[in-house]
């Protein structure tokens, strides 16, 4: 049920168009500062991983992993992305909070 809940806020906070899939354009939404927080698919390679978390500890953006696959991710969001950034810090708080009452923080 908890998933149900997370996928359903990551479907709206894609409507609201604060949602940035991909590597590329996470790394560039942390670097410009718009990421809020970075979220990690929960089957994401251990190579991509790692690159975001250390440009994330780089640029200060909290990261978690999500209780989600990519296959997950791209039935809640209609996109496929391992690597997502939310760049609005209420949307942000809310998945911090969702993530926490699941017990699936990074």
């Amino acid at each position: 049920m908890q998933n149900n809940r997370l996928s359903g806020f990551l479907g709206l906070c894609r409507k609201a168009g604060k949602l940035v899939f991909g590597f590329d354009m996470t790394v560039e939404s942390m670097q410009k500062g718009t990421a809020e927080s970075v979220l990690l698919s929960s089957d994401c390679s251990e190579r991509t991983a790692r690159n975001i978390k250390r440009i994330a500890a780089e640029t200060g953006t909290e990261i978690y992993i999500l209780p989600l696959t990519m296959d997950e991710i791209s039935y809640a969001v209609a996109k496929r992305a391992g690597v997502l950034s939310v760049c609005d810090s209420g949307f942000s708080k809310k998945i911090k909070e969702l993530l926490e009452s699941g017990r699936h923080e990074a």
